[in-house]
């Protein structure tokens, strides 16, 4: 339950300071450094959010398109340089040593700070390979951009999260799963599933609970959005001509429609890879594990940070309506 508890306060606090960093800084300060005004914030507690903005003359498609990966980028580049900066293994003589030999700067907290790095980047390459390829998100407009080039540009994206996930799971799954005395992995698991299960069960909730659709809007496929252009056009030429439009016939034409419209489901596919690559990374990890320990003061920080970015997100959002 402490494991449970400081992987739910992580997770907590990396996706609400990376929701600030990723809609305020990425997209709302990329808005204002090419000229334009933001106008509206929407931020969920626990889920996403999205802001809107207003230029004073018709944006060119280079600013739209910065603005749009703005989010995407910072995340990128803030778990880059976590990842980068922070040390967890002593090099040289001059580290020095801990109690029973262990160096000092050997310590799982700098590892979970690595861990949220790699967090950063898989989420910032996965919703940049998705996006553009299922043209949703921030990958709206890139969809469009791109064309045919959208489908290698995914790919490769979908790499470096593979890539990104693997080492994140190599360099923290054996430390956490050091913190435990025995059953290490089915304790570790369940640890995971009961941190991961309420942190989605709380973003799932309040998305529901909201029913924001300007939210729905921005994160449906570019596959919903064309069903709907053509189930609209076809309904609009039935009654210019005479024809019933129920809700049987309707129906019937949306399903050919999606049939028609019929995505590669690539972030599926994108998925499995990720969650085979965290599982090799995880194997390698258990490989050399070692004893860690899961002390009360990492758990009170990491439940601060926590507190503080869930609080500043409800804050932000209450002054922002």
């Amino acid at each position: 339950m402490r494991l449970a508890g400081l992987l739910l306060a992580v997770a907590l606090a990396t996706s609400r300071l990376g929701l600030l960093v990723h809609e305020l800084v990425g997209h709302g300060g990329t808005a204002l450094a090419v000229g334009g005004q933001v106008t509206d914030v929407q931020l969920f507690w626990f889920a996403g959010g999205w802001i809107r903005y207003h230029f004073a003359a018709p944006p060119s498609t280079a600013a739209l398109l910065a603005i749009s990966m703005g989010g995407i980028a910072i995340e990128a580049i803030a778990g880059s340089l976590l990842w980068l900066l922070v040390r967890c293994e002593a090099r040289g003589p001059r580290a020095g040593a801990g109690p029973k030999g262990r160096p000092k700067n050997d310590r799982l907290g700098r590892r979970l700070v690595r861990g949220v790095g790699a967090a950063l980047v898989v989420h910032a390459t996965w919703y940049f390979a998705t996006g553009a390829w299922h043209g949703y998100g921030d990958g709206q407009l890139l969809h469009h951009v791109l064309g045919a080039a959208r489908f290698p540009v995914a790919i490769a994206a979908g790499a470096i999260t593979c890539a990104c996930a693997f080492a994140g799971a190599r360099a923290i799954v054996g430390p956490l799963a050091g913190t435990l005395a025995a059953h290490r992995l089915a304790g570790l698991v369940v640890a995971a599933v009961l941190a991961g299960g309420l942190h989605a069960g709380l973003a799932i909730a309040e998305i529901r609970i909201r029913g924001d659709v300007t939210y729905k809007e921005i994160m449906a496929p570019e596959r919903e959005r064309q069903v709907e252009r053509d189930l609209a056009r076809w309904a609009a030429y039935e009654r210019a001509h005479g024809g019933v439009v129920d809700d049987a016939k309707r129906a019937e034409q949306q399903q050919k429609l999606e049939k028609e419209h019929r995505d590669f489901p690539f972030a599926w596919l994108l998925g499995g890879c990720v969650a085979l690559a965290l599982v090799l990374g995880a194997r390698r990890s258990f490989s050399h594990i070692r004893a860690f320990t899961l002390d009360a003061r990492l758990l009170r920080r990491a439940t601060s940070c926590a507190a503080i970015a869930v609080v500043a997100v409800i804050a932000i959002d209450v002054i922002t309506r």
